[in-house]
Parts: structure tokens; sequence; C-alpha cells
């Protein structure tokens, strides 16, 4: 169930109140028993919770991102650090 705010008409005492979304109650206030009207907030409250959102997604391929030029570093540093052992004829007998 949401939660929203309602503003009293007479002294302007600000209240949450929870109930469902179909719902229509007649919100009284805390302080003085007046109507209530309700306030629409402007600023979300919400979080978009799962996966899949366009947030998440950018959030998840500037990681990538990240995590390929660190690959990408790691394998110039290997490559340019000598030639190696290419086969197995290579290797010295001991």
């Amino acid at each position: 169930m949401p939660t929203y705010e309602y503003k009293c008409k007479t002294c302007e005492n600000v209240q949450e109140e929870l109930h469902g979304l179909s719902e229509t109650p007649k919100i009284m206030c805390s302080e003085c028993s007046s109507e209530c009207e309700k306030i629409f907030p402007t600023q979300a409250n919400f979080v978009l919770k799962g996966s899949g959102w366009p947030s998440q997604e950018f959030k998840m391929k500037s990681e990538m991102s990240r995590k390929n030029s660190k690959m990408k570093t790691k394998m110039v540093e290997r490559t340019s650090a000598g030639e190696g052992v290419n086969k197995v004829s290579d290797l010295a007998k001991v």
C-alpha cells in the first residue's frame, strides 16, 4: 500500500496516511480535526527494484567498460614482458 501526504486546510499540518490506490478516504487532521487534502510530492521518492531498468543498465555498462580496459592493460603488459614460451618444444629439457 502506498503512503500519501495530506495537508490540513485550516492549520496546514502535514501528515502521512497509508491506503490503497483505489481508495479515496476522507482524511481528518490529527491536530485540529479539520478536513485535509492530498499533497502531490514534487520529487518522486520511490526506488525501482529488480533488473532491467535503464539506470542499472548504464551502471553495468560503465562497470564492464572499466573492467575491459583493465583487462586490455594487463594483456598489453603480458605481451610486452617478453616473448615467453610458445611451444612445448621450446622448453629446455632437464
